[in-house]
């Protein structure tokens, strides 16, 4: 759990650590498990929990345990959105200039999240619903998002996360994982080459000093080593826009 300071609300902070413990759990959580994990009294978790209940943010199940309630999906459906909005003519820019669908994932712990999304204009074209949730070994604003991080942690992620397959051309072995990140790396962009879902080839660079990637996707047969070559510039030129369009905001 955060270490609290002077300028801080301990109880927000309490809050938002056992909503976060939930999350992670990805399933119903037990007061004593999250007592284990915050060293929380469990008391103090009780009254916590019960304020949570009221407003709608958890609710307790049959088994008298607790999950995350209604009430937060249009907190972060409306977060990602304002996010979407900010970003939105850049994105369009990169689809004028590429012609394929283009993406702004956000890293959230072990996973990413979708925040922003501009189709191709084209008839066939990938399409992403902001919000989804995915896997960072899998995806290309994973690796990418993957790469800015040290060894050490992307090593301890991956082993908590662990590398589940997607397709036949995920990489599930750690070794080989870090190997394709130190590429990324030195390449400076990352590669899904239908690791995620088959047929489907992403080409993604990071948002400097952000937790953000950013990405287009498209299908096998337009996304040549040509095309990937083409979209490399493209994008780590927008990335350093939304860099700076986000710390001008700050």
């Amino acid at each position: 759990m955060a270490e609290s300071s002077r300028n801080t609300v301990q109880s927000v902070e309490r809050a938002f650590d056992i909503l976060e413990i939930m999350s992670d759990s990805g399933a119903d959580s037990g007061i004593s498990e999250i007592a284990a994990k915050t060293g929380l009294p469990l008391p103090t978790i009780h009254r916590i929990l019960r304020t949570l209940a009221e407003a709608g943010y958890v609710y307790q199940t049959t088994r008298r345990r607790y999950a995350l309630g209604a009430r937060l999906i249009p907190l972060s459906r409306n977060a990602g959105g304002a996010l979407g909005t900010i970003l939105q003519p850049l994105l369009a820019e990169v689809v004028e200039k590429t012609h394929e669908s283009v993406n702004v994932a956000m890293r959230e712990r072990d996973k990413a999240r979708y925040v922003a999304h501009v189709p191709s204009d084209l008839s066939m074209r990938m399409f992403t619903e902001v919000g989804n949730e995915v896997e960072l070994h899998s995806t290309g604003v994973g690796k990418a998002l993957l790469a800015t991080l040290p060894d050490a942690e992307v090593r301890e992620l991956l082993t908590r996360s662990g590398l589940p397959p997607a397709t036949p051309r995920t990489i599930t072995d750690l070794e080989v994982m870090m190997k394709e990140i130190a590429l990324v790396r030195e390449r400076g962009y990352a590669l899904d080459d239908e690791e995620r879902e088959a047929g489907v080839i992403c080409v993604a660079v990071a948002v400097p000093g952000t937790t953000l990637a950013v990405s287009i996707s498209g299908p096998q047969s337009r996304m040549t080593a040509r095309a990937v070559a083409e979209a490399v510039p493209v994008l780590q030129d927008v990335a350093a826009r939304i860099s700076s369009e986000i710390s001008a905001r700050d």
